[in-house]
């Protein structure tokens, strides 16, 4: 149950027990103005019946006149006037006021009111007729009360309806701020701790959203240093392998030769005169060799397929051979300048082929990849266009930031994402051309120096 769904049932709750209490309280009041109000209307109807009674002395047609104190308690709303004979059966009597829309039966004997009743003897000489029975009729007070009740109903539910919709409206304002945090906490579950919020609403909720945001860009510095150490990482590895390569090359593989050719020299200058030497030799001869070969084996795994050794467009090529062997139903085509850009440029972009490639095939299901390299006076252009499903999130992986962040150490700029016509994916990386001479002069420079 959401926050806003608790407040309005925290309302309704305590409306609802307002409204018990306020139903409890006006019974009890009811129940007492019914019977104050039926009490007073007896006294004084007694009052009016009696003075009529005594008006009989000196009626010239006291029968007629006993049907005329009858009709002036008619459409009363308290009191009922009956005439009771010697017997004391009712022979005439008052008819109370009726109405239109009656309260249920219920609700009349919800109101337990004890009638009062009195008898007002008629005169003596009035043959037939003993007495005038006046008693109290709760019914037209007990529909008062209903009526009242339901207007009462009626402007409570309407109170009652706008103050929810009010705290719905208001909760619901002043808590938008969390959801958009729920959202923006959802974005950064899943890595992209780009996501930020404006720093607005109630003065708790902007306090969140601040820690928020300030988590959010410690996270963000956090994962820009851990792919920055990877990329390092990537880089003295292939430097120590390629140094190890080197000195494997360089040191081991000629000293190895040397110590074959001594070998057969010494073979050859003791020719056959002894067999246990000659043995010997052949045996060291044969150790020589199968070191040499274990070497270039070692070699082959330290240097297998890098740009340094086979140039941008082979490395490139094996990497096109690598997934359609794999995937035949894989079309790769390639357009890379002959002998590549240059030495400082070729890995990165080697990298950014072989990361989009790898992307396009893992999670875009593609068929269709074209990856550019092209050159003018004024920018170095890489392009890999695939034909998959596209981007489905904004965040960014670490292949992605890797790239980004070897396209940026070289001044360059670097942007992913969909297709314009629709389907698939397009990575674009862009270098100065200028700033790669530059560099290249100064490297030029620097070997001068050196030699």
């Amino acid at each position: 149950m959401s926050l806003r769904q608790r407040l309005l049932l925290d309302v309704a709750l305590v409306l609802a027990f307002s409204l018990v209490v306020g139903a409890l309280t006006s019974y009890w009041n009811s129940a007492k103005k019914i019977q104050t109000e039926l009490h007073s209307a007896f006294v004084v109807g007694e009052q009016v019946l009696k003075d009529a009674v005594n008006a009989l002395n000196g009626s010239p047609d006291p029968y007629r006149s006993l049907i005329g104190i009858i009709e002036q308690f008619n459409d009363g709303r308290h009191l009922k006037v009956s005439i009771l004979d010697d017997s004391g059966q009712r022979v005439v009597q008052s008819h109370l006021e009726m109405p239109d829309d009656p309260a249920p039966e219920w609700f009349y004997k919800l109101f337990e009111v004890r009638s009062e009743a009195t008898r007002v003897p008629v005169p003596p000489f009035i043959h037939g007729y003993s007495a005038f029975l006046i008693e109290t009729d709760a019914r037209n007070e007990i529909q008062e009360i209903w009526d009242d009740l339901g207007n009462s109903l009626f402007l409570i539910g309407i109170v009652g309806g706008l103050v929810c919709a009010l705290i719905y409206w208001t909760v619901g304002r002043e808590l938008k701020p969390l959801e958009r945090l729920s959202r923006a906490m959802s974005v950064a579950a899943e890595r992209d701790f780009t996501i930020r919020l404006d720093e607005k609403g109630p003065r708790d909720l902007r306090a969140v959203t601040r820690v928020f945001n300030h988590m959010t860009a410690q996270l963000e510095k956090a994962e820009a240093s851990k792919t920055m150490l990877e990329v390092q990482l990537s880089m003295v590895q292939d430097e120590e392998r390629a140094e190890l390569a080197r000195d494997l090359h360089d040191e081991i593989g000629p000293l190895l030769f040397s110590v074959g050719l001594d070998a057969a020299a010494v073979r050859t200058s003791i020719g056959d005169k002894s067999a246990d030497i000659s043995h010997r030799l052949d045996s060291i001869r044969e150790a020589i060799s199968l070191s040499q070969r274990r070497i270039l084996q070692i070699l082959g795994r330290l240097r297998t397929g890098t740009v340094e050794d086979l140039g941008l467009e082979a490395v490139v090529q094996g990497l096109v051979e690598f997934w359609t062997s794999r995937k035949p139903a894989l079309t790769i085509t390639t357009s890379i300048p002959e002998g590549g850009v240059n030495a400082e440029l070729d890995p990165i972009i080697y990298r950014i082929v072989q990361e989009s490639v790898s992307n396009a095939v893992r999670h875009g299901n593609t068929t269709s990849i074209d990856a550019v390299v092209s050159l003018d006076d004024e920018m170095v252009r890489v392009r890999v266009i695939d034909d998959g499903g596209g981007l489905k999130s904004r965040r960014a992986g670490h292949g992605l930031t890797g790239m980004r962040e070897r396209v940026v150490s070289r001044r360059g700029t670097f942007s992913v994402g969909n297709r314009a016509e629709g389907k698939g994916t397009v990575v674009e990386a862009q270098f100065p051309k200028q700033d790669l001479q530059n560099n290249s002069q100064k490297t030029l420079r620097a070997g001068s120096v050196a030699s």
